[in-house]
C-alpha cells in the first residue's frame, strides 16, 4: 500500500468543491493579515535584538558579546520554526488548514505581548534572558506553522492562472508586517528619546493586540480549503506521519526548495538586523536613520511582491525567481562600497535595491512550493521547505555575520558569505522542475 492513499484523478474543469465566490478574496486577505501580524512580531523582535536586548537582557556581557548573545536569541526563534512546521504541519494535513491557522496566530499574539512586559536583567537577573528565549521559541513555533499553512490555504483556493499572485498574499503580509515593525521602532525611537531603553522599546510589542484581534476575526470567516475537503472525502490521506513521508519520499524537493531561498533570505535578514547593529556600532550611523532606510526598502518590497506574483503567473515561477536571485547576487558588488563609505544616500539606495530584488525572489515561492507536494502532506512540505531556508538565511545568517566581524575578518567576509549562498540558490533553481500548469490535486513525486 502506498504511504499516501489517493484516488485523486479530477481535472481543473471538474472541481466538486469550488469555493464560494467571495471566499478566495477572504482567504487572500486572511493570509495577508495573518502573515502581517506574524512578521510584524518577528520583525520587532529582530530590531529589538539589534538595538536593545543586548544591554537589557545580557548586561554583564561585553558589548560585542552581548550583541552576539542577542542575535543567538533571534536565531533560537528560527531554530524553532522548522519544529513549528512539523507540529502544525501535522495537524494542518491531518485535521485541517483553518483550525491550525487560528491556533498559530493566537500563539504569536500572546507571546509577543508578553515580551512587551518582560522584566530585564537588572530586575530579575538570569531569569530575564530565560524568559525572553522561551517566548522567542514560542514565536518561532508559531511562524513555523503560519507561513506554510497560509500559503497552502491561498494556493488551494486559487486557479492555476493566478496561483502565484494568490500565493504572494503571505509574502505581501510579511512585507507589511516588517514595514510596520520598522515603522513602529522608528516612531518610538524618536518619540521616547532617552526613555527608549527603559520603556519605549516595549510599545511596539504591546501594539500587537490590535493586529492580533483583526487576524483572528478574519480567520474565523474563511472556509476550509476545497482541495483539502475533496481529499478528505476521497480518503486521500497520509497513512504515516506527514513529516516521515516528507523526508522519505520528498527529501530532494525539500532540499532544493530550501536552497532556492536561503541566499536571498540571508541578504534581507542581515540587512534588517546585522547591518543595523554594525552601522550604529562601527560606522557611527544613528538608529533612526537606519530604521528609516529599512522602512523605505521594505516599502519597495511591498510594492514589488504583487508585481512579481503577476510576472510569475505570466512567465513562470523559476524564471522570475532566477532573475531575482541573479540581481540580488550582482547587487552585492554594489552594496560593499555603499556600506563602507557611510554615504547616507548610498545606504538608502542599497536598502531599496536589496528589498526590491528580494521581492522578485519571494513572490513566486508560495506557488512553487505548493506545486512540489501532494495535498496529504502539502502543509508540512511547504512549511518545512520555507522554514529550513529561514533557519539558514534568517537565523544563522546574522549570527555568522556578527561572528565573522567579531573575529576580525571584516565586513568583506560577510559579503562573501552572502554571495556563496546566492550561488547555491541558483544551482537549486536550475534543478527544480517546471510546475506552473499542474493541478494541485494531481501532484505526485515530481523531483
Amino acid at each position: 500500500m502506498s504511504e499516501i492513499e489517493s484516488s485523486e484523478v479530477a481535472t481543473q474543469s471538474s472541481v466538486p468543491h469550488a469555493p464560494p465566490p467571495r471566499q478566495p478574496k477572504r482567504v487572500w486577505f486572511s493570509s495577508f493579515i495573518g502573515a502581517a501580524i506574524e512578521f510584524y512580531d518577528f520583525s520587532i523582535y529582530a530590531t529589538a535584538a539589534a538595538l536593545v536586548f543586548g544591554p537589557l537582557f545580557f548586561s554583564p556581557a561585553q558589548a560585542s558579546v552581548g550583541v552576539v548573545l542577542s542575535f543567538l536569541t533571534l536565531a533560537a526563534g528560527y531554530i524553532a520554526r522548522p519544529v513549528g512546521a512539523i507540529v502544525f504541519g501535522h495537524f494542518g494535513d491531518k485535521i485541517g488548514r483553518k483550525t491550525t491557522l487560528i491556533t498559530t496566530v493566537v500563539l504569536m499574539g500572546v507571546a509577543t505581548t508578553l515580551i512587551g512586559v518582560l522584566p530585564t536583567y537588572e530586575s530579575v537577573g538570569a531569569l530575564a534572558p530565560v524568559l525572553l528565549i522561551t517566548l522567542r521559541v514560542i514565536q518561532g513555533l508559531s511562524v513555523g506553522g503560519e507561513w506554510g499553512g497560509a500559503v497552502v490555504m491561498t494556493t488551494e483556493h486559487s486557479s492555476t492562472k493566478n496561483r502565484s499572485f494568490m500565493g504572494s498574499a503571505t509574502a505581501m503580509g510579511s512585507a507589511l508586517g516588517v514595514l510596520l515593525g520598522f515603522a513602529a521602532f522608528s516612531i518610538v525611537v524618536s518619540a521616547t528619546g532617552d526613555n527608549f531603553l527603559t520603556w519605549g522599546w516595549r510599545l511596539p510589542f504591546l501594539a500587537t493586540v490590535v493586529l492580533f484581534g483583526l487576524a483572528v476575526y478574519m480567520r474565523l470567516r474563511i472556509t476550509e480549503s476545497p482541495v483539502m475537503v475533496e481529499a478528505a472525502e476521497k480518503n486521500a490521506r497520509a497513512t504515516k506521519l506527514p513529516i516521515t513521508i516528507i523526508f522519505t519520499q520528498y527529501a530532494r524537493p525539500v532540499a532544493l526548495a530550501a536552497g532556492v531561498f536561503a541566499g536571498p533570505f540571508m541578504i534581507q535578514s542581515c540587512l534588517g538586523t546585522f547591518f543595523i547593529s554594525y552601522g550604529v556600532a562601527e560606522l557611527g550611523m544613528t538608529r533612526s536613520f537606519l530604521l528609516n532606510a529599512s522602512i523605505i526598502g521594505v516599502a519597495f518590497s511591498f510594492i514589488g511582491i504583487p508585481i512579481g506574483g503577476l510576472l510569475a503567473d505570466k512567465f513562470g515561477r523559476r524564471r522570475v525567481l532566477a532573475v531575482g536571485v541573479t540581481l540580488a547576487t550582482l547587487n552585492l558588488l554594489a552594496l560593499y562600497p555603499l556600506f563602507t563609505s557611510t554615504n547616507n544616500v548610498g545606504v538608502v539606495v542599497g536598502y531599496v535595491l536589496v528589498f526590491t530584488f528580494h521581492s522578485l525572489c519571494l513572490a513566486p515561492i508560495g506557488a512553487l512550493y505548493s506545486e512540489l507536494f501532494p495535498t496529504a502532506v502539502r502543509y508540512t512540505g511547504v512549511g518545512m521547505s520555507y522554514q529550513i531556508s529561514s533557519l539558514i538565511g534568517g537565523g544563522l545568517g546574522p549570527v555568522a555575520a556578527s561572528l565573522l566581524v567579531a573575529k576580525g575578518l571584516g565586513i568583506g567576509s560577510v559579503f562573501v558569505m552572502l554571495a556563496i549562498f546566492c550561488i547555491i540558490a541558483g544551482f537549486c533553481i536550475y534543478h527544480l522542475p517546471r510546475t506552473d500548469d499542474i493541478d494541485l490535486r494531481d501532484v505526485g513525486t515530481l523531483v
